[in-house]
């Protein structure tokens, strides 16, 4: 061998001496001082808890009353209690879905590596030191490399491969169990008042609208043309705002700015300075012309008042924008329809369901495809830049974590390394995960403002974006790139003396040739870096639990610069979690320890830890401390099952990989099933679970029990939760402390103006000075008022569309009485219960089947019961003509009149009991969500003769003949067979609402249908003998109660047909009457 290769040998053996020497030293003392650091983190907040709640505990303050977090005593340990008693369902009620979720997640990922860790540490351990005490030299031997597949060789892997195998069995069963769980606990919020209850939730967001139809009656006409079988409650397009928002959020800018300023001023109000100073046309402080800061700051504040309130008198002669919301009777049927129309176009137009109004991105709601596909682009170069940049600085902290490696070539770190072992390990254990740290900490909100740029519509989009992205940057910078830049540094290190000894091309290729083995050895040495970056991670945590940054910032910003009465009030207010970065980090953790976990077991069981402590911290901050900026319902879910997936892939690859390179590649064959398993069960795991997660379609029974709703068109509800935040956000009003009042004519000349004025919701003192009004602010006024709070959060009851002007909910399904308002653990068997009553005792709630003791006792299913005395047609007996889609509103209070069997109700009026979602096959129905969903409703067999009853009466007396219609028939669209609603290609007009005509029979007719669905009580004068004995509401005069018919004690049903096959109505998946309750 050359000098140069004996010099390069040489070098590469000192290298792995000084890392084995240097490595569990550095993980040793990591792990020391991490735990020290966490415990006096938890230290400093039991101390600082219990005389800091707006910092520790804001959402005791400002939680509506039945979100409010189980209070907290003074001691210093009272937190542990009800962080470790609160279960997930009552975290469900208080803290929502999302968080719950991510709850899970990290509850999850700690028991799955508890299981992982524990299989892999006491079996491929004890194999791993084996080998290396039989089969390895006690001088190449390192106490962690013994515990690792470094080294390990021959037939000893197979152990290894075997792992695999069950490790991948143990991802799979954790990541089904807990999808399970999720789907129900969605299904549970579907359910709950706080989801039935918004307006969002039953609505439509239309997207990419043409222009001819941008206004209210183009678009219900655009809806009308899709033959949907549910009628929308209001349209609303939306209108273009034009400057509106740019102006709101310059004034605003420059009232902080401001406030800012006269704060600083005023700081010392003994003793005034100088009058402050502005520089404006310059840049970066040079050029430009200095003026008066507070005259200058004024007059622009005064000049944006008066265009933003200009701008906002003249939206209305605005033009419409290309997008619009369409709402509907129930949560279902918006649901149905946003899942049928999903990824399909209707001239153009692009169906979702809609988010919450302070979800939604305005700005790029009218942003085109072409400009969205242009910015994406663009977008993407822009992410590949920052990728590349972001090497940059990932380098110097891999050479601060390979700095044993520059020894040879740098004398002060061999001196460093050979004199001072310990403080070498303490750095290269200390410094390098805390650089990269901090190079994350402005990641998140570069990608944020490129998810925007590409044209995301709502903040939970951009936060599934950033998700995604953010996860695959860490992989990708963290764990591959900074694996690699280790062995690119050896490499070009031997080659150097390579050349320097003149060696042949052919012999710098041969060992070049050598790469992969250095890798997989690079790899295996990379393990001890990821021991080192685990403990910061549950020291991190910890940190986010005590907020000693943050209270170290709030404290130098107000004793150097002062803080202004907003600041303190935005300050007091519980902050936003951000979600993507936590769960970003939390599926790098996922990466690496799941990569590492049948090569280096302890990666894993380290993992573990630092998953159990994010959890508790995680629960005690979205219990007490952080909210999330608007509930998604754990959509988040799904974009981290799928990085878990795709680890479990990489697991088996680096498997192989070191499988192939210590053994034969033939054998690295033994990795291919479980890696083609994982796509397969994706596969298996989205039939069972995608469409249960998304979409909230209920069987047949809980359909009839979920609530209607009728005046969103009357009260304008779309309109005023869809309207553009700019037309309805108020201005800024600026603040002051009111310990500065008497300052204010000092730097305003004129008279002073005083008075009072609501201002969030408190009463407080204002001046009116230079022409501006200020609110004074006291020391006890600084808390942001709690009712505004809950207004701005949508979490008040007057923001939410509640039944309670319209009647109380049915019980039913989240509702039941008892229960909490997400339901509680009886809420399954509701629907079993009632059937259990009514096959006991009949159609009745009480006791004995047919004595009621009151109208309210009565049977639901006798409840709103036409009848008809002495042949006379039912109460209420005219219809209307009306389309599919069109608002129910002129129904209300109009009475059915078609005849139904006395077990049943009639249908509430304008329901469409004969569009159930059972007719639509692959959306509805017991069939698809029976699992979630709740057992069917018995369907009589006395409907036989109500579907094949006599013909209804025409205008002029006369029987026409009657039409049964089908699922594939609604609309006279023959398109639609096969038991399936699809939207038509060919316009089909609709009768307005308005166009309407009154025709005899009381009943609900498709247009287009020729003749009734159902036959009409008979015209005749003889009265039928059951009719008489059932109770039945008599409208009574305008204004006035509804009054009841008595029910005979001694009814008997044996003149109702008896055999025959349970039926159902054609097209229908209820019987009449078992549909949505109308309030």
């Amino acid at each position: 061998m050359s000098d140069a290769g004996e010099a390069a040998q040489n070098l590469f053996e000192s290298y792995n001496d000084k890392i084995s020497s240097v490595a569990p030293g550095a993980v040793g003392i990591q792990l020391a001082l991490m735990v020290g650091v966490g415990l006096a983190a938890l230290c400093a907040f039991s101390v600082l808890r219990p005389n800091n709640s707006v910092v520790y505990q804001p959402k005791v303050k400002y939680a509506s009353d039945e979100k409010r977090p189980p209070k907290i005593g003074k001691g210093l340990f009272d937190w542990v209690n009800p962080v470790f008693r609160t279960t997930e369902q009552e975290m469900l009620s208080t803290i929502g879905l999302d968080s719950v979720t991510y709850l899970r997640f990290l509850r999850m990922c700690t028991y799955m590596f508890l299981v992982i860790a524990g299989l892999t540490c006491a079996i491929l351990i004890p194999i791993d030191v084996t080998y290396n005490l039989k089969y390895v030299d006690s001088g190449d031997r390192n106490y962690l490399l013994m515990l690792t597949l470094s080294k390990v060789g021959k037939n000893w892997l197979w152990a290894h491969v075997v792992a695999t195998y069950v490790l991948t069995l143990v991802v799979f069963y954790f990541v089904w169990v807990n999808y399970a769980a999720i789907v129900r606990l969605r299904w549970q919020w579907f359910r709950s008042p706080a989801y039935q209850d918004m307006l969002y939730a039953r609505s439509l967001m239309i997207t990419q609208v043409n222009k001819q139809f941008q206004t209210d009656a183009a678009l219900q006409g655009l809806l009308a043309s899709l033959n949907i079988p549910y009628p929308t409650t209001a349209v609303h397009i939306g209108r273009r705002v034009g400057a509106l928002p740019a102006l709101i959020e310059k004034h605003n800018e420059t009232v902080a700015e401001l406030e800012h300023v006269l704060t600083t001023y005023f700081k010392n109000p003994n003793k005034i300075g100088a009058r402050p100073t502005k520089r404006i046309g310059g840049w970066m402080g040079l050029g430009g012309q200095k003026v008066d800061a507070i005259d200058y700051l004024t007059e622009k504040i005064k000049r944006l008042e008066e265009r933003v309130e200009l701008a906002r008198h003249q939206i209305h002669e605005r033009k419409a924008e290309n997008y619009g919301f369409a709402s509907f009777e129930s949560v279902p049927y918006a649901h149905i329809v946003a899942k049928t129309l999903l990824g399909k176009r209707r001239h153009n137009a692009q169906f979702e369901l809609a988010p919450q109004p302070s979800d939604l991105i305005w700005q790029n709601l009218n942003m085109s495809n072409a400009a969205r596909g242009k910015n994406k682009f663009f977008g993407s170069i822009l992410l590949i830049l920052l990728c590349g940049f972001y090497i940059i600085p990932l380098v110097a902290v891999s050479l601060l974590a390979n700095l044993a490696a520059l020894s040879a070539y740098v004398g002060f770190i061999d001196r460093w390394i050979n004199n001072y072992p310990w403080l070498f390990s303490a750095f290269i254990g200390v410094v390098p995960p805390v650089l990269t740290l901090v190079l994350q900490m402005i990641l998140p909100m570069i990608i944020r403002w490129i998810a925007s740029l590409q044209g995301a519509t709502t903040h939970s989009q951009s936060d599934r974006i950033v998700t995604a992205r953010y996860s695959a940057f860490l992989f990708i910078t963290q764990f591959i790139i900074f694996s690699l830049l280790g062995v690119v540094v050896q490499i070009i290190s031997k080659v150097v003396l390579e050349v320097q000894g003149n060696k042949s091309t052919s012999e710098i290729l041969k060992y070049l040739s050598t790469i992969p083995d250095q890798l997989q050895s690079t790899y295996m040495y990379q393990s001890n870096y990821w021991l080192t970056v685990f403990p910061l991670r549950g020291a991190s945590a910890c940190f986010d639990l005590a907020q000693v940054i943050s209270l170290f910032l709030v404290w130098s910003k107000k004793h150097l610069f002062g803080r202004t009465p907003r600041e303190i009030r935005e300050a007091t207010k519980p902050p936003f979690f951000d979600f993507p970065v936590y769960y970003s980090n939390s599926l790098l953790l996922v990466v690496v320890a799941l990569v590492y976990a049948p090569l280096a077991p302890l990666v894993a069981l380290f993992g573990m830890i630092a998953f159990a402590i994010s959890y508790w911290v995680g629960k005690y901050n979205l219990m007490y401390v952080a909210v999330p900026r608007s509930e998604t319902g754990g959509r988040l879910w799904n974009v981290a099952i799928n990085r878990v997936l795709m680890s479990l892939i990489l697991m088996h690859l680096f498997m192989a990989a070191s499988m192939g390179l210590q053994t034969n590649w033939y054998y690295a064959i033994a990795l291919a099933p479980p890696a083609i398993s994982v796509p397969l069960y994706k596969i298996l795991l989205d039939r069972k679970f995608k469409d249960k997660f998304r979409w909230y379609i209920p069987s047949d029974a809980e359909m009839a029990e979920v609530h209607m709703h009728h005046a969103d068109a009357r009260k304008n509800r779309l309109g005023k939760r869809f309207g553009h935040d700019a037309l309805s956000e108020p201005l800024f009003t600026p603040m002051l402390h009111k310990s500065v009042q008497h300052l204010l004519p000092t730097i305003y000349n004129g008279r002073i103006g005083q008075g009072e004025a609501k201002l969030e919701g408190q009463t407080v003192d204002q001046h009116t000075a230079g022409g501006l009004t200020f609110a004074m602010i006291d020391a006890h006024n600084l808390e942001v008022d709690r009712g505004a709070y809950l207004r701005q959060r949508d979490e008040d009851e007057a923001t939410v569309t509640t039944a309670a002007a319209l009647g109380h909910h049915r019980r039913g399904p989240g509702s039941v009485a008892g229960s909490s308002a997400f339901g509680g653990a009886g809420d399954d068997d509701y629907f079993s219960a009632r059937r259990a009553e009514y096959l006991k005792t009949g159609a009745s709630r009480s006791t004995t089947p047919f004595n009621p003791g009151t109208p309210e006792e009565l049977p639901f299913e006798l409840q709103r019961m036409p009848t008809f005395d002495g042949g006379a047609v039912t109460p209420g007996g005219d219809a209307l003509y009306s389309s599919a889609n069109a608002s129910t509103e002129h129904l209300i209070g109009a009475a059915a009149g078609a005849a139904y069997p006395p077990s049943y109700g009639s249908p509430r009026a304008g329901h469409r009991a004969n569009l159930s979602t059972a007719s639509f096959g692959s959306v509805g129905g017991q069939g698809v969500y029976g699992e979630y969903g709740t057992p069917s409703r018995r369907q009589s067999v006395e409907m036989m003769q109500y579907v094949a009853g006599p013909p209804a009466p025409a205008a002029g007396g006369r029987a026409v003949p009657q039409r049964q219609h089908t699922a594939g028939s609604f609309g006279g669209s023959p398109a639609m067979g096969g038991g399936e609603w699809q939207p038509q290609p060919q316009h089909a007009p609709r009768r307005s609402i308005d166009s309407g005509r009154s025709l005899g029979g009381g009943v609900m007719y498709p247009p287009g249908a020729g003749a009734p669905r159902y036959a009409s009580p008979p015209q005749s004068q003889s009265p039928g003998a059951f009719q008489e004995t059932l109770a039945y509401p008599v409208p009574a005069p305008r204004g006035g109660p509804t009054q009841y018919s008595p029910l005979q004690p001694m009814e008997s049903s044996e003149h109702l047909p008896q055999g025959g096959a349970p039926s159902r109505l054609p097209g229908m998946g209820l019987p009449p009457g078992a549909g949505p309750a109308r309030r």
